[in-house]
């Protein structure tokens, strides 16, 4: 059975990791109501949900701003953790890697210059063309060609198909072993637990398993998890 409560410490559980361990230059406090979980921004109150448009670059821009982040890595880019839970399991997620939109200048982010200010400098130079990811559950939500669980990338109307509802450790390690290889080796025994982790039930339609999804074990009795530290 998963809560509120248990998804807010796994959440908060492997973001403190992350800020210790500097694979995160910042986190934000993670914020919990009576079903959701999520980020708390630094500069208004954010909803839940705000858009499911593919980003841009003005809106990773208005997100760096207002802190609309679980965390900013040391690259500048954006992971983003939200989770609504009901009736002892989770109904709801979305789960976003933006990566920066620019190459920063590192040596002006180990100076310690903000990294709002190290992208301001990129803004008149070419952007780089790299894809955010996200990964959505909304088992209400389910159509034929919108499976309940699944992952987007590149463009709004890609919806591969996910066999369930993905854990905030299972994410974390995906991003990094796709995208921070080094970093994923460094840190290892924090991701090597990750294959453990559960957070609901299979969510594979009739026809989803007929299209190429991704899978990975999960039980079908499988409800919650806690993240090893």
């Amino acid at each position: 059975m998963s809560t509120v409560r248990a998804v807010r410490d796994q959440i908060r559980n492997a973001l403190d990791y992350m800020r210790e361990a500097e694979l995160a230059q910042f986190t934000t406090e993670v914020s919990m109501g009576s079903t959701e979980v999520s980020w708390h921004p630094l500069n208004r109150i954010g909803l839940f949900i705000e858009s499911y448009g593919h980003p841009t670059v003005d809106q990773y821009m208005t997100w760096l701003e207002n802190g609309d982040y679980s965390a900013l890595l040391y690259d500048g880019s954006l992971i983003q953790v939200s989770y609504e839970v009901e009736g002892g399991e989770v109904s709801r997620h979305r789960l976003c890697y933006f990566p920066c939109p620019y190459d920063l200048d590192r040596n002006l982010l180990k100076e310690g210059m903000p990294v709002g200010d190290v992208v301001e400098l990129c803004r008149d130079s070419d952007a780089v063309l790299r894809s955010p990811i996200r990964f959505d559950f909304d088992r209400q939500a389910a159509t034929q060609g919108h499976p309940a669980s699944h992952f987007t990338i590149n463009g709004i109307n890609c919806r591969i198909a996910c066999v369930a509802p993905l854990h905030v450790l299972r994410f974390l390690d995906f991003i990094f072993r796709q995208f921070h290889t080094q970093l994923h080796a460094a840190h290892r025994p924090f991701f090597a637990t990750a294959h453990a982790q559960h957070i609901g039930r299979p969510s594979l339609g009739n026809d989803d398993h007929r299209q190429v999804h991704l899978t990975w074990d999960v039980h079908a009795t499988a409800t919650g998890g806690t993240i090893g530290r």
